[in-house]
């Protein structure tokens, strides 16, 4: 209204002020409103006051009422306005004050947000988040990983779990049809090592019940069987702030990009069309420039990060678990691999233990598929390869016949020659 009288005393007369509008890209004024403007010689102070409704809360006793409600709950982060509205109705309507509220709940809530506006209602003041920026580590190091779940159809849900490389950005999606347990996690992470060809130094997780049974005070315990994936394949965790998305914005995004840019446009009716159609989309969309590094994710990890992952390691949790070798063990505390004997824990004894050769390592598992050791496999013949920790210890059986002994003679001398024999033996306590 004040740049119709600005360009009126420039001397534009009606027409040319649309015109003015239009040439500065701006959308011009109906040309009633222009010539209504145009003719008046003081602008009103509050031209819209003739267009402004009467607020059907704005009567008393609703006035009052509403403004202790919300009073009384000021300290509460979010008032839910469907909750201030079914206090209303207890209040008159089941009273018997009235027959009817005057407004339903979204007049309701647009005059609470009149309200706040206008500075009746005084408001908590927002506690804003400042961040830092991140920067990237070095390739190589962090995996991301997160779940996610969509409905494909009403009945049909599938879960999905994602897998992104910090540096590159590489993107790796796996999809079933029921919710990840933790053997079926540790599994799709070592798929997803076979396909990227390599071991990350650090997996960066939520505190997922799949991944991590408790945490107290920064101290994280995790599940068994993933604390076991994490001692086979030498992981270091990096577990984020439970419930809060905010500490780890890549995994959360690439979680949003499946559903939105896969999910949402395709009709997929089973689990079946979902794995027919997910490896050629997560080609596509490696190859494509990412906005957070203004690169091709595929080119990045090709070029650079590929070469600076470890090497794969045998694990029970791969899909080919008969790739293993069985090996019953008897008296001696060893197995034989080819013409060398390599040494096991004496607690195997008398049990099945399972091992796996790759590249230059002999990876050993006990009965239970829990990881045991690593051997370095030797290039002569008939060699024995003993670990330090395997080799037999001093027995201790005497121990409790030397203190009963003690007790009867409790006397200068004795307690000097037991004290002797155990420190010939190492074992002085």
């Amino acid at each position: 209204m004040q740049d119709i009288k600005d360009l009126k005393l420039q001397g534009y007369t009606i027409s040319e002020i649309s015109q003015h509008y239009t040439e500065n890209g701006l959308k011009p004024p109906s040309l009633p409103t222009i010539r209504k403007y145009f003719q008046m010689d003081v602008l009103p102070e509050t031209p819209n006051e003739n267009l402004q409704k009467d607020k059907a809360f704005d009567h008393e006793p609703f006035r009052s009422a509403i403004l202790a409600i919300l009073f009384n709950n000021k300290d509460k982060k979010n008032v839910c306005m469907s909750s201030v509205y079914d206090v209303l109705e207890e209040k008159f309507i089941e009273s018997g004050d009235f027959d009817e509220l005057p407004g339903n709940e979204q007049t309701l809530r647009n005059y609470i947000h009149y309200l706040k506006q206008s500075g009746l209602i005084e408001q908590n003041p927002k506690e804003l988040r400042i961040y830092d920026h991140v920067f990237d580590t070095p390739p190589g190091q962090q995996l991301l990983i997160d779940f996610g779940q969509t409905e494909i159809v009403p009945g049909v849900t599938v879960h999905f779990i994602c897998l992104l490389l910090r540096y590159s950005r590489y993107l790796v999606v796996l999809a079933q049809d029921h919710k990840y347990n933790a053997e079926e996690a540790c599994r799709a992470i070592y798929r997803a090592f076979c396909k990227l060809g390599g071991r990350p130094s650090e997996l960066v997780i939520d505190q997922d019940a799949v991944f991590v049974a408790t945490e107290t005070y920064g101290e994280v315990v995790k599940t068994r069987v993933f604390e076991d994936f994490c001692t086979e394949q030498d992981l270091k965790l990096w577990v984020c702030h439970k419930a809060d998305l905010e500490s780890k914005g890549p995994i959360e995004n690439s979680v949003g990009f499946v559903k939105k840019n896969f999910f949402s446009a395709r009709k997929l009716e089973n689990i079946e069309a979902v794995w027919k159609s997910m490896p050629g989309w997560l080609s596509r969309k490696n190859k494509r420039i990412h906005k957070a590094i203004f690169c091709v994710p595929l080119n990045v990890f090709n070029e650079i990060e590929k070469d600076t992952l470890r090497p794969l390691v045998p694990s029970m949790y791969e899909n080919s678990p008969s790739s293993f070798l069985a090996a019953e063990i008897g008296g001696t505390p060893y197995i034989q691999y080819k013409s060398c004997k390599y040494s096991v824990p004496r607690d195997c004894c008398f049990h099945t233990v399972y091992f796996k050769p790759i590249r230059n390592n002999l990876i050993v598992y006990d009965e239970n598929h829990k990881y045991l050791c690593t051997h370095v496999l030797s290039e002569c013949k008939g060699i024995f390869r003993q670990l330090p920790e395997h080799r037999k210890q001093p027995s201790t059986a005497w121990f409790a016949v030397a203190e009963r002994l003690r007790k009867k003679w409790n006397c200068y001398d004795f307690q000097h020659f037991v004290n002797g024999v155990k420190m010939l033996s190492g074992t002085l306590i």
